[in-house]
């Protein structure tokens, strides 16, 4: 059995959870993980973005993958 997870396993296990989206334009998505592919496009409800002290909710979302810096999970 191979032990070594691969980035996307490690994403896959995230589905359904609240994470953090960091983009290129120094904008934050967080959301709940639904769906991505190979590309990381990536499909968030409960979708919030905060770039310079603001707040605006997006609801259900879909980040292109050449825009994403970074997937986390979010301590919220």
């Amino acid at each position: 059995m191979n032990m070594t997870a691969r980035p996307l396993d490690v994403l896959d296990k995230k589905k359904e959870k609240r994470v953090i989206v960091k983009l290129k334009n120094g904008a934050e998505i967080t959301g709940v993980l639904q769906a991505f592919d190979l590309h990381l496009n990536t499909w968030l409800e409960e979708a919030e973005e905060r770039k310079n002290d603001s707040q605006i909710k997006l609801g259900s979302v879909l980040v292109r993958g050449d825009t994403i810096v970074l997937v986390s999970p979010s301590s919220e």
